[in-house]
């Protein structure tokens, strides 16, 4: 049987019960006022504004790891799709600064490794 919490509209009591599905409500511990108010539980619903910060920095991170990569293309497409879902400052900031970002001519330059070789004597 889940917990409920309750606030009563008369006292403002704040009171939980153990309630069957079907079982009515029950009156303020306080006052015994049977107007009472069924508060919302914080495992009983999701913000909407934490679902779509979680959303975006969860593309925000995936673009940044296809610019690690020098996949810039990628990274161009892939958020301009977000940005069709996503509608969000930061997402939308980042799709137009790619597109406006011209290609490197020559492709992108590697560092090389060194190399040691031992002296003969």
């Amino acid at each position: 049987m889940p917990i409920y919490e309750f606030r009563c509209e008369i006292c403002g009591e704040i009171f939980e019960r153990i309630l069957k599905v079907d079982e009515p409500w029950p009156p303020c511990p306080r006052c015994g006022e049977e107007r009472v108010m069924k508060l919302p539980s914080i495992f009983g619903f999701t913000d909407a504004a934490s679902f779509r910060s979680e959303r975006e920095q969860a593309i925000l991170k995936r673009a940044r790891d296809y610019l690690v990569d020098g996949k810039v293309g990628e990274a161009k497409r892939f958020l301009e799709k977000a940005k069709q879902y996503v509608k969000t400052e930061r997402v939308s900031r980042l799709a137009d600064a790619l597109q406006q970002r011209k290609p490197v001519k020559g492709g992108y330059v590697s560092r090389t490794e060194l190399v040691v070789t031992k002296k003969k004597d």
